[in-house]
């Protein structure tokens, strides 16, 4: 279903958004391959009920995972099954790496537009204008402030950029073939 590499990039990514019990709710629907229970979730992960709701409700909002809904012959309850939304996993995956480039062309614009002043002691990052506000003075320490060769930011910034495209029609290749 899922790939070992992308398996890890897509808890990491959980995560970060949902965060520990989101991860570990993630990973026993992946391990299972099969529809779950709240209980049996509660159960394969040792987290609270409370926690585990949470973290599915937020991954169902982020599109990763999906339930149907049984009503219990016994008593008529209903009963939730989640699973794993393979269908839409790679495409919500695609689109935060999408949102992700976009932030990093707009920082990559940003740094190659300005100028900056730094101050050695506080680490205060002005662009031209600002420190021109402040007459080219530290505004938290008054020291003055030099310039700052971003050359390897852009660079760097770059070199993301680069390797999130490469990745991103990789993976759009992928979702067509």
């Amino acid at each position: 279903m899922v790939k070992h590499k992308k398996l890890d990039e897509l808890s990491k990514f959980i995560e970060e958004y949902v965060g520990d019990a989101g991860r570990a709710v993630f990973e026993v629907l992946v391990k299972r391959n099969k529809e779950l229970t709240d209980s049996e979730i509660v159960s394969a992960t040792g987290i609270n009920e409370q926690e585990v709701r949470r973290a599915l409700y937020e991954l169902q909002s982020l599109g990763i995972v999906a339930y149907k809904k049984k009503q219990s012959p016994e008593d008529g309850r209903f009963i939730y099954m989640w699973f794993i939304d393979g269908g839409r996993l790679n495409q919500v995956f695609l689109q935060r790496k999408k949102e992700v480039l976009s932030k990093l062309r707009a920082r990559l614009s940003f740094e190659s537009s300005n100028t900056f002043f730094v101050c050695d002691i506080d680490g205060v990052r002005l662009t031209f204008d600002e420190a021109f506000e402040n007459d080219f003075k530290c505004p938290k320490c008054g020291v003055d402030l030099r310039p700052e060769d971003n050359a390897q930011t852009r660079e760097f910034l770059k070199k993301m950029i680069t390797k999130l495209e490469e990745e991103i029609s990789n993976e759009e290749k992928e979702l067509t073939s």
